[in-house]
Protein backbone atom coordinates (compact mmCIF):
# COMPACT_ATOMS: atom_id res chain seq x y z
CA UNK A 1 0.00 0.00 0.00
CA UNK A 2 0.98 3.06 -1.16
CA UNK A 3 0.96 5.14 2.68
CA UNK A 4 2.08 8.54 1.21
CA UNK A 5 -0.71 9.02 -0.70
CA UNK A 6 -3.12 6.97 1.26
CA UNK A 7 -2.69 8.96 4.51
CA UNK A 8 -2.47 12.75 3.07
CA UNK A 9 -3.68 15.20 4.61
CA UNK A 10 -5.12 13.25 7.60
CA UNK A 11 -4.02 14.48 11.27
CA UNK A 12 -1.23 12.16 12.48
CA UNK A 13 -3.48 10.36 15.21
CA UNK A 14 -6.26 9.44 12.63
CA UNK A 15 -2.98 7.83 10.54
CA UNK A 16 -1.41 6.23 13.55
CA UNK A 17 -5.43 4.63 14.32
CA UNK A 18 -5.11 3.89 10.30
CA UNK A 19 -1.78 2.01 10.30
CA UNK A 20 -2.31 0.00 13.13
CA UNK A 21 -5.59 -1.01 11.96
CA UNK A 22 -4.35 -1.49 8.68
CA UNK A 23 -1.52 -3.68 10.28
CA UNK A 24 -3.86 -5.85 12.08
CA UNK A 25 -5.77 -6.43 9.26
CA UNK A 26 -2.41 -7.49 6.80
CA UNK A 27 -3.49 -4.66 4.75
CA UNK A 28 -0.16 -3.13 5.01
CA UNK A 29 2.94 -4.51 6.68
CA UNK A 30 5.35 -2.80 8.40
CA UNK A 31 7.39 -2.74 4.86
CA UNK A 32 5.02 -0.59 4.16
CA UNK A 33 5.42 1.63 7.08
CA UNK A 34 9.16 1.60 7.31
CA UNK A 35 9.10 3.04 3.70
CA UNK A 36 6.57 5.75 4.10
CA UNK A 37 8.42 6.63 7.48
CA UNK A 38 11.70 6.81 5.58
CA UNK A 39 10.69 9.17 3.19
CA UNK A 40 8.86 11.15 5.41
CA UNK A 41 12.12 11.54 7.27
CA UNK A 42 14.18 12.36 4.65
CA UNK A 43 11.63 14.93 3.45
CA UNK A 44 10.99 17.10 6.57
CA UNK A 45 13.11 19.19 8.03
CA UNK A 46 12.09 18.79 11.39
CA UNK A 47 10.13 15.65 11.47
CA UNK A 48 7.56 15.31 14.17
CA UNK A 49 9.02 13.11 16.77
CA UNK A 50 5.90 10.63 15.98
CA UNK A 51 8.19 9.82 12.87
CA UNK A 52 11.20 9.72 14.52
CA UNK A 53 10.46 7.11 17.54
CA UNK A 54 8.16 4.99 14.55
CA UNK A 55 11.61 5.08 13.08
CA UNK A 56 13.18 3.88 15.85
CA UNK A 57 10.87 0.96 16.64
CA UNK A 58 10.97 -0.20 13.14
CA UNK A 59 14.95 -0.74 13.53
CA UNK A 60 14.82 -1.16 16.78
CA UNK A 61 11.98 -3.19 18.22
CA UNK A 62 8.92 -4.22 15.41
CA UNK A 63 6.98 -6.18 17.71
CA UNK A 64 6.41 -2.65 20.01
CA UNK A 65 4.93 -0.55 16.63
CA UNK A 66 1.63 -1.70 16.84
CA UNK A 67 1.51 -1.07 20.62
CA UNK A 68 3.14 2.47 20.11
CA UNK A 69 0.58 3.45 17.33
CA UNK A 70 -2.16 2.82 19.96
CA UNK A 71 -0.66 4.56 22.58
CA UNK A 72 0.70 7.59 20.37
CA UNK A 73 -2.07 9.75 20.90
CA UNK A 74 -5.17 9.39 23.26
CA UNK A 75 -7.83 6.98 22.41
CA UNK A 76 -9.98 7.92 19.49
CA UNK A 77 -12.38 6.17 17.32
CA UNK A 78 -12.26 6.40 13.26
CA UNK A 79 -14.74 4.69 11.01
CA UNK A 80 -13.19 1.54 10.19
CA UNK A 81 -15.32 1.67 6.56
CA UNK A 82 -12.16 2.95 4.71
CA UNK A 83 -10.86 -0.47 5.87
CA UNK A 84 -13.82 -2.11 4.48
CA UNK A 85 -12.53 -0.39 1.13
CA UNK A 86 -8.95 -1.83 1.45
CA UNK A 87 -10.88 -5.18 1.75
CA UNK A 88 -12.52 -4.50 -1.19
CA UNK A 89 -9.92 -3.42 -2.98
CA UNK A 90 -8.05 -6.75 -2.40
CA UNK A 91 -10.68 -9.17 -3.64
CA UNK A 92 -11.67 -6.90 -6.61
CA UNK A 93 -7.78 -6.95 -7.53
CA UNK A 94 -7.82 -10.73 -6.97
CA UNK A 95 -4.17 -10.28 -4.51
CA UNK A 96 -6.00 -11.86 -1.52
CA UNK A 97 -7.96 -15.21 -1.62
CA UNK A 98 -11.58 -15.27 0.06
CA UNK A 99 -10.51 -16.85 2.73
CA UNK A 100 -8.20 -14.13 3.59
CA UNK A 101 -10.34 -11.65 3.27
CA UNK A 102 -12.93 -13.46 5.40
CA UNK A 103 -10.72 -13.42 8.10
CA UNK A 104 -9.88 -9.96 7.70
CA UNK A 105 -13.50 -9.03 7.52
CA UNK A 106 -14.11 -10.79 10.93
CA UNK A 107 -11.72 -8.72 12.39
CA UNK A 108 -13.60 -5.43 12.37
CA UNK A 109 -16.92 -7.02 13.79
CA UNK A 110 -16.55 -4.68 17.07
CA UNK A 111 -15.38 -2.36 15.11
CA UNK A 112 -18.21 -1.73 12.65
CA UNK A 113 -20.83 1.46 13.20
CA UNK A 114 -24.33 -0.25 12.80
CA UNK A 115 -26.08 -4.39 13.28
CA UNK A 116 -26.57 -4.55 9.84
CA UNK A 117 -22.69 -4.73 9.32
CA UNK A 118 -22.43 -6.94 12.40
CA UNK A 119 -25.13 -9.29 11.17
CA UNK A 120 -23.46 -9.21 7.72
CA UNK A 121 -19.94 -10.28 8.72
CA UNK A 122 -21.07 -13.38 10.95
CA UNK A 123 -23.46 -14.09 8.10
CA UNK A 124 -20.41 -14.24 5.64
CA UNK A 125 -18.16 -16.08 8.52
CA UNK A 126 -21.05 -18.73 8.89
CA UNK A 127 -21.54 -19.45 5.16
CA UNK A 128 -17.69 -19.33 4.37
CA UNK A 129 -17.26 -21.79 7.01
CA UNK A 130 -19.98 -23.92 5.47
CA UNK A 131 -19.07 -23.50 2.03
CA UNK A 132 -15.32 -24.20 2.52
CA UNK A 133 -15.77 -27.66 2.88
CA UNK A 134 -18.48 -28.02 0.28
CA UNK A 135 -18.17 -27.96 -3.42
CA UNK A 136 -17.15 -25.27 -5.61
CA UNK A 137 -20.35 -23.82 -6.29
CA UNK A 138 -21.22 -22.70 -2.65
CA UNK A 139 -17.18 -21.42 -2.17
CA UNK A 140 -18.42 -19.08 -5.27
CA UNK A 141 -21.52 -17.82 -3.91
CA UNK A 142 -19.95 -17.07 -0.61
CA UNK A 143 -17.30 -14.99 -2.79
CA UNK A 144 -20.22 -13.43 -4.93
CA UNK A 145 -21.89 -12.25 -1.42
CA UNK A 146 -18.98 -11.20 0.00
CA UNK A 147 -17.85 -9.11 -2.90
CA UNK A 148 -21.57 -7.32 -2.87
CA UNK A 149 -20.96 -6.74 0.68
CA UNK A 150 -17.48 -4.93 0.47
CA UNK A 151 -18.59 -3.44 -3.13
CA UNK A 152 -20.87 -1.08 -0.58
CA UNK A 153 -17.97 0.38 0.60
CA UNK A 154 -15.68 0.68 -2.29
CA UNK A 155 -15.99 4.91 -2.04
CA UNK A 156 -14.91 5.21 1.35
CA UNK A 157 -11.79 6.83 0.42
CA UNK A 158 -9.46 9.12 2.16
CA UNK A 159 -9.35 11.50 -1.09
CA UNK A 160 -13.41 11.07 -1.14
CA UNK A 161 -13.51 11.88 2.33
CA UNK A 162 -15.83 14.91 2.05
CA UNK A 163 -18.19 12.57 0.04
CA UNK A 164 -18.43 10.32 3.84
CA UNK A 165 -21.48 11.82 4.91
CA UNK A 166 -23.64 11.26 1.86
CA UNK A 167 -22.39 7.22 0.76
CA UNK A 168 -23.26 6.34 5.60
CA UNK A 169 -26.75 7.86 3.84
CA UNK A 170 -27.06 6.21 1.16
CA UNK A 171 -25.19 2.86 3.02
CA UNK A 172 -28.76 1.80 3.85
CA UNK A 173 -30.17 1.32 0.64
CA UNK A 174 -26.79 -0.36 -1.09
CA UNK A 175 -27.95 -2.94 2.01
CA UNK A 176 -31.15 -3.49 1.16
CA UNK A 177 -29.97 -4.76 -2.32
CA UNK A 178 -28.34 -7.48 -0.90
CA UNK A 179 -29.28 -11.05 -0.96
Amino acid sequence: MELEVEFSGLPLSEVAYYLRLGLQLEVVTLADVSDWVDAVLLREEAPDGFFVELYRLLRLRQPDVSAYLAAAFPPARFSVRPALAWLQQRLAGGSWPLGRINRALYRLRTLVESEVEVGWIYGLAADYERAASGPAEALQEVYRETEAFLACYHDYTFANRAEWLYLDAVLPQRWAGLR
